[in-house]
């Protein structure tokens, strides 16, 4: 191995991966580094998974990827160290390049989402990686045209890397700025002000977002998109007839299966669209259907129980508070239920089909919970975290609770740790199977730091469970808590 073969290595992988991501940006194809992230959330224990996604929230994805294109860089070094130590091999590049695609294909058959293409891209970018590493290491007797050449290629290596380091730590930048963030979310709101005080719904603007895709997710036009519908008499359908057929319009809270305690990935709106059951109905359903499997077009995979996909509450949403759905929230089309996490809810739909096996899908296959019901969750919006208030004062605490298809029974404050409870004002504004903001009218009586803490009660006359857990597998319990200083 000699230091100049590593630092061919260096430069061409830096080169070649950097060219990775600047596709990516520009044309939505996949890279490797991606890739093994994915792998990642495969291969891993879920617990660990899990135990990670609480605690690194947002940072988790860029550092995968972070990690992911840093090996390959260092894998390209010791390919061209070893490349140079043998000259055989040296003027081989497609042997090298075959090498490299063996290692790392297996990334594509883990990645689902998109692994047919990551095989190409595989292919590519190492075929191009040997290709420069042969440019720089073509000949061992030193000419002005082997030093020149190298000279590029230590060039587009060193400009490669700035740029990868530029654009990874912009990823970590806006990871950073998202704030309280989980693995792939987007959060649009700070915990205070996340809903109208009348309607109970989230602005459109602040309505959360998660997504598995970092910052690529579908860019689709409605003109070319049909929705596939299998069954017996299979049938596909275009935007425009579908919004044409979106009679029913229902409010629904969407909350993320990995929201924590007090966690603001939790949002209200009016959805607007077609009952599944109906879709289901004119493709026709075999008698021995038992689930029916979602296929969206970033890759993503879901099912639900046929009861489930039957209820005529379950849409399949095109507009969110009366405005087609933004490309976030999963234009054109995207599945929206009542009583289930966000993750059962598969945004960017492509394909519906009617299923008699069992069907795991994107995140149950990475050991989430299948059927993923909503957790009793609540949370104070008012006040905040260590805020300053007046003893003898009047303090307005509100917040929000949610309970999935249970419904809210009632919600409770303690200011005393947990000691004792009271009983808040549930504001019903919205349906049962929605979130219930709720209010109290709080007086301190004397100064002093009070431990504040809220809990619901669902429609079945269930406490909400206060053993703090973490969200994997099947969402976090807890009670939220904040300390506010009475003066």
């Amino acid at each position: 191995m000699t230091r100049q073969g590593a630092l061919a290595g260096l430069a061409a992988a830096a080169a070649v991966v950097a060219t990775g991501f600047a596709l990516r940006l520009l044309a939505g194809l996949p890279t490797l580094p991606d890739a093994a992230a994915d792998a990642f959330t495969l291969v891993v224990p879920g617990a660990i998974f899990g135990f990670l996604l609480d605690r690194l929230q947002s940072l988790g994805r860029p550092l995968l990827v972070t990690g992911s294109a840093l090996a390959l860089v260092a894998g390209g070094a010791l390919a061209g160290a070893l490349a140079d130590a043998r000259p055989a091999t040296r003027r081989r590049p497609l042997v090298v390049a075959a090498a490299l695609s063996l290692l790392t294909l297996p990334l594509a058959g883990l990645a689902t989402a998109s692994g047919s293409a990551i095989a190409l891209v595989t292919v590519a970018q190492w075929s191009a990686f040997a290709i420069l590493l042969e440019l720089a290491l073509g000949h061992r007797v030193e000419t002005a045209t082997s030093a020149m050449r190298r000279r590029v290629v230590y060039a587009a290596g060193v400009f490669g890397g700035a740029w990868l380091l530029t654009y990874l730590g912009g990823r970590f930048v806006s990871a950073a700025n998202a704030g309280p963030a989980r693995w792939l979310v987007s959060p649009g709101t700070t915990l205070a002000g996340t809903y109208d005080a009348g309607t109970g719904l989230t602005n459109t603007k602040d309505f959360y977002v998660v997504s598995k895709n970092d910052i690529d997710d579908p860019v689709i036009a409605a003109a070319d998109w049909r929705l596939q519908v299998q069954g017996l008499r299979p049938f596909a359908i275009g935007y425009d007839e579908l919004r044409g057929l979106a009679a029913a319009a229902r409010p629904r809270t969407l909350a993320c299966i990995s929201n924590p305690i007090g966690g603001e990935y939790i949002s209200t709106g009016v959805f607007g669209g077609v009952p599944l059951a109906d879709l289901l109905m004119r493709a026709g359903l075999d008698a021995d259907t038992s689930e029916v499997r979602f296929t969206c077009a970033d890759g993503y995979t879901e099912s639900l129980p046929l009861a489930a996909a039957l209820d005529p509450t379950t849409l399949v949403a095109v507009t969110l508070d009366g405005e087609p759905l933004a490309r976030q929230h999963g234009f054109p089309a995207r599945l929206v239920l009542a009583g289930r996490y966000g993750m059962k809810q598969p945004k960017w739909l492509t394909a519906i089909r009617p299923v008699t096996e069992p069907y795991d899908g994107y995140w149950e296959v990475r050991g989430w919970n299948k059927d993923a019901f909503v957790r009793t969750f609540s949370r104070m919006d008012r006040p905040t975290e260590g805020e300053t208030v007046g003893a003898g004062v009047l303090v307005d605490v509100g917040g929000i609770a949610y309970a999935g298809s249970r419904g809210v029974k009632g919600v409770q404050l303690s200011f005393d740790g947990g000691a004792t409870w009271q009983d808040a004002r549930v504001a019903r504004v919205l349906p049962n199977d929605a979130w219930a903001p709720f209010r109290f009218a709080w007086t301190p009586p004397a100064a002093g730091t009070y431990d504040v803490r809220v809990r619901a009660i669902d429609g079945d006359g269930a406490v909400q469970d206060p053993t703090e857990r973490d969200s994997f597998p099947d969402g976090a319990t807890g009670l939220h808590r904040i300390s506010v200083v009475v003066r």
